[in-house]
């Protein structure tokens, strides 16, 4: 299956200057992951069972010896069916601290989402990753970024066919 970044973006405070290599950020990916099959990564769920959200995003350039502070990333979702209950912050937000190095300084948070949160319907998962000086989620700083993934299909029960015999 491929990775379920369906987009993303983060930004630095010298993205507005165009002048590429003193901080740039991107975000490398995103995932939807089934605990119950050895995390497989899928887009069809099961209603009654739990999921995995990894998030990956890197810092580059010049600036990254100096970074600091913590990110704070949030797991949002979208219903896209018009009828699916699992709507706006699912989990999060999660601080991360960070420890500047050298270039690149990468990422992940892995977010859990578990029953009852999972709802029946075909759904959009947006993580939003801010950073904060503090570390404190309400004081964020202009950096910001987005991973929004392909759809997610969550169903009340999955017929699984079983692969033939010999």
């Amino acid at each position: 299956m491929p990775n379920q970044l369906r987009s993303g973006a983060l930004e630095t405070p010298v993205t507005d200057f165009h002048t590429p290599g003193i901080l740039d950020g991107k975000v490398t990916g995103l995932k939807v992951l089934d605990p119950t099959e050895h995390k497989e990564k899928t887009s069809l769920l099961e209603v009654n069972d739990p999921f995995d959200v990894q998030v990956s995003w890197e810092l580059t350039g010049a600036a990254t010896t100096v970074a600091g502070g913590s990110w704070v990333v949030t797991l949002y979702s979208d219903d896209i069916d018009g009828v699916g209950q699992m709507t706006g912050r699912i989990a999060g937000p999660a601080v991360i601290p960070i420890t500047g190095g050298v270039t690149p300084l990468k990422f992940k948070y892995e977010f859990q989402v578990r029953p009852p949160t999972p709802k029946v319907g075909l759904y959009q998962l947006t993580v939003t990753i801010n950073h904060s000086p503090t570390g404190d989620p309400k004081k964020v700083s202009e950096m910001f970024g987005y991973a929004e993934s392909t759809p997610i299909d969550i169903r009340d029960v999955v017929v699984e066919l079983e692969a033939p015999k010999d």
